[in-house]
């Protein structure tokens, strides 16, 4: 297998089995985020639970999503979005093949995050005069001292999803 195939199918891999929670952190559902991106919910719900041997996330799947994950990090300033996404992509691992630990204690927060966001945002009480942008708000800003927790304090600044970096490895 070409290396480039194999340096983008890990962080496909990172993306898709994480993908669950990462929508449920950013409040939407398998039909929104499809809306997003232009395919069905059941194509979402397909990568989501596929088991690696089918129905693996391609090229052009990771860059609509990642652009769209971006996208929402920009226009919300979505705290706990951004720190799950940098936490996943922007850490600096010496050799991802090799870590197979660290991945599954990375995989096994980010799900304990998104179950805890999706938890904080159907537990709302629907009221009438809350938007539905207000309960997503409200649910965030509820996770912020569990993201600490869970993830670890972070300095870093967020750094958007790159072409070149993500899916092109540096020869």
């Amino acid at each position: 297998m070409p290396k480039r195939i194999q340096y983008s199918n890990q962080k496909f891999k990172i993306l898709q089995a994480n993908l669950s929670s990462i929508r449920n952190i950013a409040n939407w559902t398998a039909k929104e985020l499809g809306a997003k991106i232009g395919v069905t919910k059941q194509t979402i719900s397909n990568l989501e639970n596929s088991n690696g041997q089918t129905n693996n996330l391609n090229s052009t799947q990771y860059l609509a999503i990642r652009s769209v994950i971006d996208h929402e990090i920009t226009i919300t300033d979505n705290p706990v979005l951004k720190k799950t996404m940098d936490y996943l992509f922007n850490q600096e691992q010496d050799n991802i093949d090799s870590n197979i630990k660290l991945k599954s204690a990375k995989d096994i927060k980010i799900a304990q995050l998104g179950a805890a966001s999706k938890a904080a945002y159907t537990s709302q009480i629907k009221n009438s005069e809350q938007t539905n942008l207000e309960r997503k708000t409200m649910a965030v800003f509820a996770l912020l001292p569990l993201t600490t927790s869970i993830l670890g304090s972070t300095t870093s600044t967020y750094k958007p999803f790159s072409f070149f970096d993500d899916v092109i490895p540096p020869c």
